[in-house]
C-alpha cells in the first residue's frame, strides 16, 4: 500500500471559466473516472473527516483512503481487482481501516463520474474535472503539488485569464456529493 501527503489547491468554477482555462491546454483529453464512495452506516470514516472510495478508470480500480493529516491530508492507496465491498477484506486493507471503522458494516455510500483532463506541469499536476453526480455537473481546478514549491501565486496566474482568484471555495467531491444528498 501506498501512502503519501496529499497537498492541493482546488476551486469550483463555472462552466464558462472552466472552458474558458481550458483553452490555454488544446491538447488536454478527457478521460472517465467512476468514484464510488463507501462508509459505515453510522459514518465512521466521515466522521474522522475522511473518504474512501474505489476509483474505476477503464478496467483498473484504485482504493484511496484521505485522512486528515498536519498539512494536507493522509492518502493510502492500492491498486485493487475490482469494485466490490469484498476488496476491504484484503490484509492490507483490513489492518487499515480495523481502528477507524471497528469492524462495522461497509456499504456503498454514492457515486459520481468525473471526467480529467490531467496536465503536468514542473512542479504540479493541473487537472480540469467536471463531476456528474445525480443531477449536479460541477467544475472544478486542482492544482496538486508533485515537488515542494509555493504553488499559490503559480495558481493564481493559471486562473487570471478567466478574472478568477482562488479562495477556498471547494470542499471534497465525496462532501459535494453527501450536500447534495442531504438536499434530496
Amino acid at each position: 500500500m501506498k501512502m503519501n501527503i496529499e497537498k492541493e489547491y482546488k476551486i469550483l468554477v463555472t462552466k464558462a471559466q472552466f472552458f474558458t482555462l481550458l483553452q490555454q491546454y488544446p491538447n488536454a483529453a478527457f478521460h472517465k473516472q467512476i468514484n464510488t464512495y463507501y462508509d459505515t452506516v453510522d459514518g465512521r470514516i466521515r466522521q474522522h473527516c475522511g473518504a474512501m472510495r474505489i476509483r474505476q478508470k477503464q478496467n483498473t480500480y484504485l482504493f484511496t483512503l484521505k485522512l486528515p493529516a498536519q498539512e494536507g491530508l493522509r492518502e493510502y492507496e492500492m491498486p485493487v481487482a475490482k469494485n466490490d465491498i469484498t476488496v476491504f477484506q484484503l490484509p492490507q486493507i483490513k489492518s487499515l481501516l480495523t481502528d477507524l471503522i471497528h469492524d462495522q458494516p461497509l456499504l456503498e455510500i454514492a457515486q459520481a463520474t468525473t471526467y480529467r483532463a490531467q496536465i503536468d506541469l514542473s512542479h504540479a499536476q493541473l487537472c480540469f474535472d467536471y463531476t456528474v453526480y445525480g443531477e449536479i455537473t460541477d467544475y472544478e481546478l486542482e492544482y496538486e503539488y508533485t515537488l515542494p514549491h509555493d504553488g499559490l501565486p503559480v495558481f493564481q496566474s493559471i486562473l487570471a485569464p478567466a478574472q478568477v482568484s482562488y479562495h477556498a471555495n471547494c470542499p471534497s467531491k465525496i462532501e459535494r456529493v453527501y450536500q447534495a444528498l442531504a438536499r434530496q
